[in-house]
């Protein structure tokens, strides 16, 4: 190897560290990963990772591509890729995760949505057409319903 050779950067590379006896407030915005093990309140924003160690408070809006808890948040946490609460963690509001990993011990109260994805918004009806072949079907404003033979009214 020489000298001058690039590093491979993987995922558990940390970018920032909030240690024990740490009180921020505000909103963090970052790239990669960021560990918390002291107070937070505001807001957390990221399409990275964000572990939160065993003294970890967070209160306020979670917002990240993957989460690790062992600590406790307060507040609402929407989440990209996949939330782990280990069994030392605890989540008092709402979660949006498309995965989500909850270990014995863990403490999960409110509301939890488990969508494709994290801050989908509320599914809108498609209209599709196919050609067949055969004659094009008209376009009626009102939904269309199945019909079964005991729907002819006879």
């Amino acid at each position: 190897m020489g000298m001058f050779t690039k590093k491979k950067k993987d995922n558990t590379e940390l970018n920032a560290f909030l240690g024990v006896g740490t009180e921020y407030r505000g909103k963090l915005d970052f790239v990669g990963t960021v560990r918390i093990d002291g107070r937070f309140e505001g807001e957390i924003s990221t399409d990275g990772d964000l572990i939160l160690g065993r003294k970890a408070s967070v209160c306020g809006t979670v917002r990240v591509g993957r989460l690790t808890s062992c600590g406790e948040i307060q507040g609402d946490v929407f989440v990209k890729e996949q939330a782990v609460f280990e069994k030392t963690s605890t989540l008092k509001g709402s979660l949006s995760t498309p995965s989500l990993v909850v270990e014995k011990g863990a403490v999960v109260e409110g509301s939890i949505s488990m969508t494709g994805q994290a801050e989908q918004s509320p599914a809108k009806p498609k209209i599709v057409s196919a050609d067949f072949g055969g004659k094009p079907a008209a376009v009626k404003d009102e939904d269309p319903v199945a019909k079964t033979g005991s729907d002819t009214g006879k």
